[in-house]
């Protein structure tokens, strides 16, 4: 059977990831579903952005954590890409919602409260996202996915009906692999399409670059090295680093380790190299009755290596290769053309 097509932060090989534009040429190519990431601000919006920090997809250094709405409002998110999607601005939770309405499923990934305890201010995030997603009008589309599967288990605890999808990494070092737009930076963005052998250059290279020097504004790669740790440790509150260790390890064995889970997730968002250290993971996800989603799957080889196991969804940041692979007379729609003219 087909699989959903899922577009990671939208089309976000063609055009700036997790933008409204993004979004909205993604629903044009005909997708699925569209994945993307939540953080909260200082004055307590949702706004839609990878990073906690902006160095990579704003004209200005930031700590989105520590700003407003109003200040990201006014920073540039779409120069970095290419000018033509210069003056991009960086979406609220609604209106990314609203540019996804059209398809069939939208993947949330809520972003842990940078420095919240494990307790009281994760239990008032996981009410703000069930306000949020209930406010929306879409939440029979919405599945909240999380790195924080204590958050997951909270909101499953207020909202049994909610879908949820437990989000999992492949090791801890892949954690630290940098995106395309740091690549780029470094010099080394030809490593995505390397696979295996490019990524583990690319990030001995960040980690390289990164030793030894200050955490300023000049410093792209250590501020975006600090952004992993504030993740991971935003991810695994009150855990020291062993304990955070043990945590990650324990997801090698994923069946076991979703079995163990106080709640039961609806999909499975695991880093599409975990698939391949286990080529039979996919079907015993999903014969727990979980959906299977790796991500985010790129090149055609890995494509197709996903695509043999027969995943329930593919999240990709190519989703207009996926497309064609899944039908070869596949062609950019003309409303996906006229976004991108």
């Amino acid at each position: 059977m087909r699989p959903k097509v899922i577009a990671h932060r939208g089309a976000s090989h063609l055009a700036p990831e997790n933008t409204l534009t993004a979004f909205r040429l993604a629903a044009s190519l005909g997708v699925d579903g569209i994945e993307f990431d939540t953080l909260l601000t200082a004055d307590g919006h949702l706004v839609v952005h990878h990073e906690y920090i902006t160095d990579l997809h704003a004209d200005q250094k930031k700590v989105i954590p520590w700003c407003t709405l109003e200040q990201l409002r006014a920073l540039d998110f779409g120069s970095w890409k290419d000018p033509r999607f210069a003056g991009e601005k960086i979406p609220t939770f609604a209106e990314a919602l609203e540019a996804c309405s059209t398809v069939e499923t939208i993947q949330v990934e809520f972003k842990s409260p940078l420095g919240a305890n494990n307790t009281t201010d994760q239990d008032a995030f996981a009410e703000l996202i069930l306000e949020e997603v209930e406010s929306s009008g879409l939440a029979d589309k919405i599945v909240v996915t999380s790195f924080n599967h204590g958050i997951l288990s909270r909101v499953k605890k207020l909202s049994p009906c909610q879908r949820v999808g437990v989000l999992t990494l492949n090791s801890l070092d892949s954690y630290l692999f940098p995106p395309p737009a740091l690549l780029q930076a470094i010099g080394l963005e030809n490593s995505m399409e390397a696979g295996l052998p490019g990524e583990a250059e690319a990030t001995q290279a960040l980690m390289a670059l990164s030793q030894g020097q200050p955490l300023d504004e000049e410093n792209i790669t250590a501020r975006w090295v600090m952004d992993r740790i504030w993740a991971l440790t935003s991810d695994h509150p009150g855990e020291n680093l062993f304990q955070l260790l043990l945590s990650l390890l324990a997801q090698h064995d994923l069946p076991a380790y979703l079995a163990g889970l106080d709640f039961v997730p609806e999909v499975v968002s695991c880093q599409y190299n975990t698939c391949f250290r286990d080529r039979d993971l996919v079907q015993r996800v999903q014969a727990m009755g979980m959906e299977a989603a790796p991500w985010p799957v790129d090149s055609k080889l890995d494509l197709q290596s996903i695509l043999d196991m027969q995943p329930v969804s593919i999240v990709t940041n190519r989703p207009e290769r996926l497309l064609h692979m899944l039908d070869p007379a596949y062609t950019l729609p003309p409303e996906a053309q006229a976004i991108l003219a």
